[in-house]
């Protein structure tokens, strides 16, 4: 059944639209879509009243036995779900001893003020993991090394004696 609420999409759809969405499944008279971003789920919200009007369309109902027809469509609910890139979908299909590895990621970079602000709001707390995670966000400001708190190995916020 699904697969002729798909086709039935793909006829009402802009063209545009077609590889960013699938039917997902039918609840309680609602058509619920998948769409792989924020931005097409939310072009679909825009579409639905088009698409519950083409599904009340005598038309569609050519498409449809009675029983399915009994189940009409009063809602179109759309949520999202990303699709994994290339690359992580390789990642996941490795077998053997690096199958379970987390794929190196660049560290993240911020602008040198950035990194000032981070350092000074660091100077101020006493909390001492807060003002270690600070430092070490400030780090990664290109060109800077941020200065090591003076307890920088008690991340517990624990004076070690």
């Amino acid at each position: 059944m699904l697969s002729k609420y798909t086709a039935l999409l793909r006829e009402i759809l802009p063209p545009e639209c077609l590889a960013h969405v699938e039917v997902a499944n039918i609840r309680n008279q609602s058509l619920m879509l998948i769409a792989d971003s924020p931005v097409w789920a939310t072009r679909l919200r825009q579409l639905s009243p088009q698409i519950l009007q083409a599904l009340t369309k005598p038309d569609s109902s050519k498409l449809f036995s009675h029983s399915e027809a009994a189940a009409r469509i009063h809602h179109v609910q759309v949520s999202t779900r990303y699709k994994h890139s290339r690359h992580s979908a390789a990642d996941q299909n490795t077998t053997g001893a690096g199958a379970n590895q987390v794929p190196d990621r660049q560290a993240p970079e911020i602008s040198k003020r950035t990194a000032e602000l981070l350092s000074q709001s660091a100077s101020s707390i006493n909390y001492q993991p807060l003002k270690t995670a600070l430092l070490k966000l400030a780090s990664h400001a290109p060109g800077r090394v941020a200065s090591k708190p003076a307890c920088a190995d008690d991340i517990t916020g624990k004076n070690k004696t």
